[in-house]
């Protein structure tokens, strides 16, 4: 407890580092950002007055000198471009458009309150002088007590002898005094000279130069850092943000990691026509202290990645590209600001792809690769190239398609000691083409769909293997519904009945390679449409009957209501997906529920499928939300059976549970695990305690994260390795604690508090 209670008096310390405000995922200013301080903002130093402002100067009384100049007394109201002076009294120089000798002032100018004993400002170059006052930045609520203020109205403030605050009561809150505090407002940035912070009426910290940002907008300078408590022990961000145009930004982040040395860190975004997360992202030690000592390799460790979708003349090109110096890395240092890889990932992807749409011709030229993060297993392939054509016509009552998928897999290779090479893979080549047609019919009330396709695969090896080079496999299938409607006084309500047929050849394909194998996303009620089932290389054989029927509700205030039930009658074992399993499963009926209520308060979500003959659980996705005041409530969970990627256990059984609530007096507290439940271990965990006003924010929260272990990559991997696979990640178990201390108004949040997960049920 000493060693956390040390490390957050840093934390408290390292805010003084200079500051900008912190920016979104969007890189242009949005109306949140513009509205950070509703709600916070001064009553007792309000905007421009309402109504008009004056054109002319008034007062109660007005007098003239031998020089000229007009003396005013008593309610005196002189406009000024932006603005409006009113004061107790005030000499007016006409020739020189001056205002001197001005007692008990109040200016408002383009947003800011300005309130001093006695003063003077020239109207034309908005020069001025004012003693003992009072000044209020609405912008970024900061109210500035002053002994002297010069400068230029609406360029530079310079403030003398200062006490600066967001507080409504400073005592209560926070406030810092300082000797000097300067503010371009041209940049919207200032610094403060020889400062003593406050919190709660005692002193805190005294620093000598702290700059700071006067504006919502995206703006350079220092970010709020980033300290942390983690298995590698103190974790500590320093980062610098740089606007480079208004489509653009880098962030800069040198980074101390106790065990592992010094290193950098830098995000790259900007925006394109077509997409909004392009970036480039770069990790580097130099010197990681524990590499030799773990794994006997050079101590230089590095990982980046770019991303890109960018169109040229009607192409459309995208890069996905990523590289590490090995494959432990992003384990070793996972990082809080480049978005690399999470540390459930098991590759780094290596794409780029090219294409372009012509009326009705689509076209696809690209290279595929991927490094593994899983040192047990290869990289796999590299397709180079990968091609796809694709064609269709919708005139007249038949519709029309063909595609062409060409692929070359090379074997990549591994470019450190980790990776050990497969014999298991062969290099080669495969082709596939599909032909299909479909056609719609109305007969009556009822709607009528009668598809049919033949997909023919093809494989050039470099080793020759007992397998026919090309075999085509037809599917047939028809489909008829109806929708009944109805109008209800809040809403409408559908019923939708169908029955559809489906067979898919049988052609063994056992023999074939595997190049890309990837988990089937839909549940087990397929579609009518003939689809690639577990990737390319395996068609799977069907035949079945499927009936269903839904009702949908929807409700003028925004509720839903959704409710399916389906039978599936198999005719016919599938031998295919047999063979993929190892096991003999006979021909099935399944039943299947879907459930979805969208509630003003809550939403619950039911999807289902069970197999009538082996009277077990196929497949379940289940989850619950709640909302009530000051209280989010989350939980789900979801099961798969028949999974060929993880072997001899072919289960996926996931849980969550998180919730968010709002407690007394400002404070806040988020929690929230992840499990898997078939190996009973806790895929991520994190507890969080925050508060915050307009006048500050703490925040203090603690995660912890493992691997899953299971590989989407190239099937399944030997026990062997998979059991040391589950050594590694059992011992690089990570986990943090994080502080993070805001001034309102001075420093900005990183709002990491509600960043825990991210794709909790990735590849699931």
């Amino acid at each position: 407890m000493k060693k956390i209670a040390h490390y957050c008096i840093l934390g408290l310390a390292a805010f003084s580092v200079s500051h900008a405000s912190a920016i979104g995922n969007a890189l242009v200013d949005s109306d949140a950002a513009e509205g950070n301080f509703l709600g916070c903002l001064n009553p007792l130093y309000p905007n421009m007055p309402s109504g008009s402002l004056p054109t002319k100067i008034s007062a109660t009384r007005m007098d003239v000198d031998s020089n000229g100049n007009i003396l005013l007394s008593d309610n005196v109201e002189i406009p000024i471009t932006g603005g409006l002076i009113q004061a107790v009294s005030a000499d007016y120089d006409s020739n020189n458009k001056a205002i001197n000798k001005i007692k008990e002032g109040n200016i408002y100018y383009l947003g800011s309150y300005f309130k001093f004993q006695s003063g003077s400002l020239n109207e034309t170059s908005k020069n001025f002088n004012f003693v003992n006052g009072k000044s209020y930045l609405s912008e970024r609520n900061l109210l500035i007590e002053y002994q002297s203020l010069s400068g230029d109205l609406g360029s530079s403030l310079i403030f003398k002898d200062a006490h600066l605050t967001s507080c409504l009561d400073a005592k209560s809150g926070w406030k810092i005094s300082a000797k000097t505090i300067a503010i371009n407002e041209n940049s919207k940035r200032g610094y403060i000279k020889n400062l003593s912070l406050k919190v709660r009426n005692k002193t805190l910290l005294k620093f000598p130069y702290f700059p700071f940002s006067v504006s919502t907008k995206r703006l350079s300078g220092f970010l709020e850092p980033d300290l942390g408590i983690t298995s590698d022990g103190l974790d500590l961000y320093l980062p610098y943000f740089l606007v480079l145009s208004d489509h653009s930004d880098v962030t800069i982040a040198p980074r101390v990691l106790k065990k592992r040395g010094v290193g950098l860190e830098a995000n790259y975004r900007y925006l394109t026509k077509i997409s909004s997360s392009n970036y480039f992202d770069l990790m580097f030690f130099p010197k990681d202290k524990e590499a030799k000592k773990n794994y006997f390799i050079d101590d230089a460790r590095w990982a980046f990645k770019l991303k890109d979708s960018r169109q040229l003349q009607g192409f459309e090109g995208q890069i996905d590209w990523a590289k590490s110096s090995d494959p432990m890395v992003l384990l070793d240092l996972p990082s809080n600001l480049v978005n690399i890889a999470s540390q459930r990932d098991h590759y780094l992807p290596q794409s780029i792809k090219v294409s372009r749409s012509i009326k009705n011709l689509h076209v696809s030229l690209a290279r595929h690769g991927y490094q593994s993060l899983n040192p047990f297993i290869t990289n796999g392939y590299i397709k180079k190239p990968e091609l796809h054509l694709s064609y269709s016509s919708f005139d007249g009552p038949i519709a029309y398609f063909g595609k062409f998928h060409y692929s070359d897999f090379a074997l990549e290779r591994p470019n450190n000691k980790f990776i050990v090479p497969s014999d298991r893979l062969i290099a080669g080549s495969r082709a596939i083409a599909e032909i299909g047609a479909s056609s719609k019919y109305r007969v009556g009330a009822i709607n009528i769909e009668v598809n049919g396709s033949v997909i023919t695969k093809k494989y050039a090896l470099e080793t020759a293997i007992d397998s026919e080079t090309s075999k085509s496999i037809p599917s047939f299938g028809f489909a008829a519904s109806t929708t009944l409607r109805k109008k209800l006084q809040s809403g409408i309500s559908l019923i939708t009945p169908s029955l559809s047929y489906q067979k898919t050849e049988y052609k063994n394909q056992s023999l074939d390679p595997i190049f890309d194998l990837h988990v089937k996303n839909s549940n087990y009620f397929n579609s009518s449409k003939q689809d690639l089932f577990f990737g390319k290389d395996r068609i799977a054989d069907q035949e079945y009957f499927l009936a269903k029927i839904k009702w949908q509700a929807r409700f003028k205030n925004k509720q839903r209501i959704l409710f399916q039930v389906a039978k599936k009658n198999e005719l016919e074992a599938s031998r295919v997906l047999n063979q993929m399993l190892g096991v003999t499963l006979d021909d099935d009926r399944q039943s299947g529920i879907r459930a979805e209520w969208i509630g003003l308060a809550a939403n619950i979500f039911l999807e289902a499928n069970y197999s009538d003959e082996r009277n077990e659980l196929n497949f379940a996705n289940t989850s619950f939300g709640f909302k009530h005041q000051d209280t989010q409530f989350s939980i789900s969970r979801k099961f798969r059976r028949q999974v060929p990627l993880l072997g001899s256990k072919s289960e996926l059984d996931y849980g969550e549970i998180a919730i968010d609530h709002s407690l007394v007096a400002d404070y806040k507290i988020l929690a929230g695990i992840s499990r898997d439940l078939s190996s009973q271990k806790n895929l991520a965990s994190y507890i969080g305690l925050g508060y915050e006003n307009c006048c500050f924010a703490f925040k203090l929260f603690a995660s912890d994260k493992r691997l899953s272990k299971y590989n989407y990559l190239n099937g399944s991997s030997s026990l062997r390795n998979m059991a040391a696979w589950e050594d590694m990640i059992a011992v690089e178990n990570k986990s943090r604690i994080n502080f993070e201390f805001e001034l309102k108004g001075i420093t900005g949040s990183r709002t990491q508090l509600n960043k825990f997960f991210s794709n909790t049920f990735a590849n699931f």
